[in-house]
């Protein structure tokens, strides 16, 4: 059962710092989130590894106007406790939101909270919500939300980097497909039709470019190379006008950047992914990801089988040693190309990226912290392994805020080796 804000029943609360804002059916009440604390001090692993989460809301900012915005959210099906109250099924939600100048502020310039109520004939439904933000930030502020479970006792924090109001970029959107599903991530599933939402002032036409490339999987993490740099270049272009904003037609996998004016370097990205995104099913797909733990020699032979899907089972069986072993390296290997998927993906897929390499091979880090520039990741405590350090640098990406890449130095090869040996003997590194 999906409970659409026309359907659900709930009440609301919450106060502005300087406005009372009353919405139909919802009622708002003042709470602030008091923190002293710096976001660049806060450990990231559970937000970007969600596995480890009670639940996993998904989310997107709209800027609706130059002075208003809408937070969108999305709560899966069975991910929210609700409880019988003789009448009807109820789940409990509290949104906390504030807004951080930097990664590195103290306190918050400006925060509140909503409490939401939803009820349900039973003991489960996915939610669908939204409800405006109208207070002013600062180009990349901070938009940090903690969503609090109620009745289950659990939370989950997300990050969002604020985009100026007055800048067109994926923030002044929502991306939907035909059938009315909203697209939070802005990738779809294959070739799609979608529509687009947008109040940007002067908007009439939208030029979309049009690139269809294949990207190389990232390079060792000792090999010190000059990062790579994307032709900008488009394969193909085409003009959308606002009248045709209900039927854009995506018809190829690659990315699609839609700008007002080619000349500039901001815009909406959609980027058209496999059907099976996040996962990979297809047995080349199988076969690439296995390049970090296979020789040049080993991968060549999986890659020009006749039959991968037989020549790659050989490959994990050979490894595993045994049946049972093999199946579970392929479940973690394989689980952790879903997760990489899911939290790195920029401009193409995540377990492709840098961040995505590592944590294929090394697993989830201890600590993840973030500040406006980098992003460190710490191991420590590995039996067999010693504590090390990944630094990643955040790129100017036009087509992701979401790229981030590594800075290599001589000293992981030793490491590195040590825990492709790991997989080779068997055994999964830092199996949690």
């Amino acid at each position: 059962m999906l409970l659409s804000p026309r359907e659900r029943k709930c009440k609301q609360v919450r106060i502005h710092f300087f406005n009372w804002i009353v919405v139909t059916f919802l009622l708002f009440v003042f709470v602030g989130c008091k923190t002293s604390s710096k976001l660049s001090n806060e450990n990231l692993t559970t937000q970007l590894f969600y596995q480890s989460e009670t639940f996993s809301p998904e989310v997107l900012l709209f800027h609706k106007s130059t002075d208003l915005s809408m937070l969108h959210f999305s709560v899966d099906e069975k991910d929210l406790l609700f409880v019988n109250d003789g009448k009807s099924f109820s789940s409990r939600l509290l949104v906390e939101y504030s807004i951080f100048e930097t990664y590195t502020t103290t306190h918050p310039s400006d925060s509140g909270s909503v409490q939401l109520t939803y009820l349900s004939e039973k003991d489960f439904a996915a939610v669908i919500d939204s409800f405006p933000l109208s207070f002013p930030f600062k180009e990349g502020s901070i938009l940090r939300l903690k969503f609090k479970d109620l009745n289950r006792n659990a939370e989950s924090i997300r990050n969002i980097v604020i985009n100026n109001r007055s800048k067109l970029t994926n923030q002044s959107f929502v991306v939907k497909y035909k059938t009315g599903e909203l697209i939070y991530n802005y990738k779809c599933s294959g070739p799609s039709s979608v529509t687009l939402e947008s109040n940007f002032p002067g908007l009439e036409a939208l030029w979309v470019r049009c690139y269809y490339r294949d990207f190389p999987l990232a390079a060792m993490p000792f090999r010190v190379i000059d990062d790579e740099k994307f032709s900008m270049y488009s394969d193909s272009v085409f003009l959308v006008h606002k009248s045709d904003f209900g039927n854009i037609n995506l018809p190829r996998l690659g990315i699609y950047y839609f700008q007002m004016d080619t000349n500039l370097t901001s815009g909406l990205t959609i980027t058209c992914l496999d059907a099976d995104f996040p996962k990979v099913t297809k047995p080349e797909q199988l076969i690439e990801a296995t390049r970090y733990l296979t020789t040049r020699k080993e991968y060549a032979h999986l890659m020009n089988a006749e039959n991968k899907k037989a020549e790659l089972d050989a490959f994990w069986l050979e490894v595993g040693g045994s049946p049972e072993r093999a199946r579970g390296l392929i479940r973690a290997f394989y689980n952790r190309v879903q997760d990489a998927n899911r939290a790195f993906t920029s401009y193409m897929e995540g377990w492709k990226t840098d961040r995505g390499m590592i944590y294929l091979v090394m697993g989830q880090p201890i600590s993840i912290y973030r500040d406006a520039e980098t992003e460190q990741w710490t191991y420590s405590g590995l039996v067999g392994f010693p504590d090390i350090l990944f630094i990643f640098r955040k790129m100017n990406n036009p087509f992701s805020n979401n790229d981030y890449a590594l800075i290599r130095q001589p000293v992981y090869e030793n490491v590195w080796y040590l825990a492709v040996d790991h997989w080779r003997q068997g055994r999964i590194v830092n199996d949690n």
